[in-house]
């Protein structure tokens, strides 16, 4: 049997109450690409953790001048029996950059992905009924737009990058019982800062802080009353927020002799 929000004064305390919690949507942003690559021949390799304990990795390479080709992966893994989220996916990408001058540069990339996740935490209920168990386990295809845009100077380059996302649940689960194949649309703006020489013998090593969130648009969807799910749905739609820490590395300029 599904279990779902009471109805009143009850339901609409703990969805305020709820506003201050982490989010409880299976769907995990993956980190945007933002490649700081000028010329063919050049890659960068980059490994990235996440505050909630993910981690992800991913190749970006320019076989030609202005064209890039990228791939990535992550997973998240949680032994926890009541809340935890574990999941894994991958994404593959094409796409361009082209450097306005010496210090700016605006890339973009368009691909596909698909993930496995789950989720599950305690739904609390303030005045009736119990608190509840509740479990997600959904599997989606996603397809993706971003741009990127970031300026470097000297050992410092600072950045932004807007990811438009559609995401095709193809299964998906509450409580072992199948909810309809939902579809959303996801928007993810990111900045981010990375610090590295360009000279010396360290100029192949990167360190990269990003902050962003992730969140599906208003205007993108419209809420049915009348589904006895909306409140399920709901909480596939929240939002969150997200900060990750990634090492990057060059491996053209760790070839290279450096420079100094």
């Amino acid at each position: 049997m599904i279990l779902r929000l009471p109805v009143g004064p009850s339901g609409l305390l703990l969805a305020m109450g709820l506003m201050g919690l982490g989010s409880c949507s299976v769907y995990a942003p993956m980190l945007p690409g933002a490649p700081q690559l000028r010329d063919k021949g050049q890659a960068e390799v980059q490994g990235t953790t996440f505050l909630n304990g993910r981690w992800e990795g991913a190749v970006t390479y320019s076989p030609v001048k202005h064209l890039l080709v990228r791939a990535a992966g992550g997973f998240k893994e949680d032994s926890r029996d009541t809340s935890y989220f574990r999941g894994r996916q991958y994404e593959v990408g094409l796409g361009g950059y082209y450097p306005l001058g010496q210090r700016w540069l605006v890339s973009g990339l368009g691909g596909f992905g698909q993930a496995v996740s789950r989720r599950g935490y305690v739904q609390p209920s303030l005045f009736l009924g119990q608190p509840y168990n509740v479990d997600f386990n959904a599997r989606y295809n996603k397809y993706f737009g971003e741009l990127a845009l970031s300026y470097q100077y000297s050992w410092l380059t600072v950045g932004t990058a807007w990811r438009f996302s559609q995401v095709r649940f193809t299964s998906l689960l509450y409580n072992d019982e199948p909810l309809a194949k939902l579809r959303m649309t996801r928007l993810d703006p990111m900045l981010f800062m990375r610090v590295g020489p360009d000279e010396g013998s360290l100029h192949w090593l990167s360190v990269q802080l990003s902050g962003g969130l992730t969140g599906v648009p208003s205007s993108t969807y419209t809420a049915d009353a009348d589904d006895p799910h909306q409140f399920e749905y709901r909480r596939l739609r929240e939002g969150q927020l997200f900060m990750a820490l990634s090492v990057v590395l060059y491996p053209h300029r760790l070839l290279a002799r450096p420079t100094r």
